[in-house]
């Protein structure tokens, strides 16, 4: 029987969920100054976002298996503590080389931590429940983006680009002291044939589809934040003033509709509403389709279309994740792991084609974002349909985690 999960470890999970997105977004700003302070190209330091993105997706899959087997909360404050290491080295980096060596180290620190949070989840809860808790971990998630390039410019102006590092090593230690004291103590995996490690999630089909939804549902917004300010600031010729309210007006969104996901969570199911949200998203692809064709230098119909698309991530990326965890009992670990690299690795890609494609255009990050949905869309159609009707409670796990 599932516990209730305490105010303190929701707490703990959201801040290891939220520093991925600091770590990612804090140092934006500062990026120019980096590069000028390094002597390098600025684009040579850009790079580090996508490395980011490959060293967690990498610290995921390491971190899956061995929190199945030693347990969530040794691994959760092992990649805490590796992800302070990397910050501090940052703040010390001299070349690019170094730069991007001690990048890979934090990214993959942060992605043996953070593979945790939705392993704890479906440790303590299921259905409804896992997928309202997945909702307030996801409203972090988006929260952070919008918070953590003020900071990083407030620390930058203030102390220098060295101490975003240097408060990310800091914060990353406390919530490692806090992740030693507050999280629960879990079963390990007694033989590693037990979880059957990364084929099992595989041969449990039921779940693909919902692997799918969240792997691009998230790519459409990864798609969205990376090629924002071509679209608006070079294709609109919109100011740096206006593109900072039209990315507020995205982030307002998905807030708003994470919070209606967890009131519809009252009465519907996790998997009728990620079909309904991955609905909803479609409905803004059409409308960018339509802008595109209809009146392509009209900036607000084009924003009405994004804006639609990705505040929906609001309702896709919890009842997704939900969804898909619901399968997966003692092997929850692994489980997470392959989600949150997939997610990582697909948004990446989907995201890095539309940017190279989109120079003169909005058309090859407007279909990206409509095929990413289809696909969703698809995925989650096809793995509720071999659910029994009746709540995502009622679906029986696979007979390999019924054992005891």
């Amino acid at each position: 029987m599932k516990k209730k999960m305490s105010t303190s470890l929701l707490v703990l999970l959201a801040a290891v969920f939220a520093m991925s997105p600091f770590a990612i977004d804090s140092y934006l700003p500062a990026i120019p100054v980096m590069a000028a302070d390094l002597n390098i190209e600025t684009s040579m330091v850009a790079v580090t976002v996508s490395i980011y993105v490959l060293g967690l997706a990498i610290g995921q899959l390491i971190g899956g298996p061995l929190s199945d087997r030693l347990g969530r909360m040794p691994i959760m404050v092992t990649g805490l503590l590796v992800f302070a290491i990397g910050s501090l080295l940052l703040a010390s980096a001299q070349s690019l080389e170094m730069l991007w060596t001690w990048r890979v180290l934090q990214s993959i620190g942060g992605g043996i931590a953070v593979v945790g949070v939705p392993a704890t989840i479906r440790d303590n809860a299921e259905g409804k429940e896992a997928a309202r808790l997945f909702s307030l971990i996801a409203l972090i998630m988006m929260l952070a983006p919008s918070i953590a390039p003020t900071a990083g410019m407030v620390i930058l102006k203030t102390l220098g680009w060295h101490w975003i590092f240097i408060m990310l090593s800091a914060v990353a230690v406390v919530v490692a002291i806090n992740a030693a004291v507050v999280m629960p103590k879990t079963e390990k995996v007694q033989k590693p044939k037990a979880s059957g490690g990364y084929l099992s999630v595989f041969k449990e089909r039921r779940a693909l589809g919902y692997l799918f939804a969240q792997a691009f549902g998230y790519a459409v917004l990864m798609t969205f934040i990376t090629n924002a300010p071509f679209a608006y600031i070079e294709h609109f010729g919109v100011g740096v003033e206006l593109f900072s309210g039209l990315f507020i007006a995205n982030v307002t969104g998905i807030v708003i509709v994470n919070r209606i996901n967890s009131m519809l969570l009252r009465a519907y199911e996790p998997s009728s509403l990620l079909k309904a949200f991955l609905g909803m998203q479609l409905i803004g692809g059409l409308v960018l389709v339509s802008a595109m064709i209809i009146a392509p230098e009209n900036l607000w119909f084009v924003v009405a279309g994004f804006v639609i698309s990705i505040a929906a991530n609001g309702g896709i990326m919890s009842n997704s994740s939900a969804c898909f965890m619901r399968y997966f009992g003692k092997n929850a670990g692994v489980a997470s792991a392959l989600l949150g690299a997939t997610q990582y690795g697909v948004g990446a890609a989907v995201s890095a084609l539309a940017a190279m494609l989109s120079t003169e255009t909005l058309w090859p990050m407007i279909l990206a974002m409509m095929f990413s949905t289809l696909i969703a869309l698809t995925g989650a159609f096809v793995s509720s349909r071999s659910e029994p009707e009746g709540s995502i409670d009622s679906v029986s796990p696979p007979i390999e985690h019924q054992q005891k």
